[in-house]
């Protein structure tokens, strides 16, 4: 579940496990935590898996538990390492605004009601803040919650973000310094990145091809959306699996539903990974009719 954002962190996860039976961190250059110690005496707590960590799930209706992120303490010696420290992190909910904004994402704050908190060492305030706490011996910790997917809404993306508010005293990694993000994302089989090759019909203007990149984004457990042909909006695509018949469906403008052509079938050939589609919408001088294959990458 885990990804290693900052491949520097990962000699630290190896000496870590030393840590174990020495108690500290060994005293040398290279076990510097990502080379940011000015010298050897620092103890440093950070996110070792990096500021952004997604968590993509085929759809489920049960209750999983997922390892959202873990914080470490990365202690200059014994005595260090024995030390009773709880680091505060502040949630900032705003932040996953302004992360929409800069990145063109649509993620929503993860309702509590989707949650509960499992683990007893990284723990809620009734501030919404989280308390890491590290009893002496602990080097990492782990924020894990029992996500519901019966109450998972398929079709929004959802994130959690924080800050280390308060290091306990420590010193915290560079790297770490900045937001961490946690992404949430149901993803069925359909979803992905796709190749639309086809025509587009138009009755007074004539034919063109289409030959573009689509992006299928999941929009229910047997549906994905993406654009309409080439001319952008959006249309849902639902699978049905027992017969791999495709209903679209969508809208060009309010009086513009998309509708199917008379004595064709849309279909998904799950060989090839294949949408067959043909659709049209009614426009002015007659139907303009829609003929694509969107053929998974």
């Amino acid at each position: 579940m885990k990804k290693n954002i900052f491949i520097k962190y990962l000699l630290v996860a190896g000496i870590a496990s030393v840590a174990i039976f020495s108690g500290c961190r060994k005293e040398t250059a290279a076990d510097k935590v990502g080379g940011q110690a000015a010298d050897n005496g620092i103890s440093f707590v950070g996110f070792p898996d990096g500021l952004e960590q997604s968590h993509f799930f085929d759809p489920f209706t049960n209750i999983k538990t997922v390892d959202v992120f873990s914080i470490k303490r990365d202690a200059k010696s014994a005595a260090d390492l024995q030390k009773d420290q709880t680091v505060v992190l502040k949630a900032i909910p705003d932040a996953i605004t302004k992360y929409n904004d800069d990145n063109g994402t649509e993620y929503e704050l993860l309702p509590t009601s989707l949650y509960t908190i499992s683990s007893t060492k990284v723990t809620a305030t009734t501030s919404g803040n989280l308390n890491a706490k590290f009893a002496p011996g602990d080097f990492q910790n782990y924020f894990t919650i029992k996500l519901d997917g019966s109450k998972f809404d398929l079709t929004k993306k959802y994130a959690l973000a924080y800050i280390i508010s308060d290091a306990a005293g420590l010193s915290i990694h560079a790297a770490s310094k900045d937001t961490l993000y946690t992404f949430f994302a149901i993803k069925n089989k359909y979803d992905g990145e796709y190749h639309s090759t086809g025509t587009f019909h138009h009755p007074t203007a004539g034919d063109r091809a289409i030959d573009r990149d689509k992006t299928l984004t999941t929009a229910g457990a047997t549906a994905v959306s993406t654009e309409i042909g080439d001319i952008g909006g959006s249309m849902t695509l639902t699978v049905n699996e027992a017969t791999n018949e495709v209903t679209v469906s969508g809208n060009v403008s309010a009086t513009q539903p998309l509708l199917p052509v008379p004595g064709l079938t849309n279909t998904y050939d799950p060989a090839t990974k294949s949408f067959i589609l043909n659709y049209r919408y009614l426009g002015g001088g007659g139907y303009r009719v829609v003929e694509e294959t969107i053929k998974h990458k």
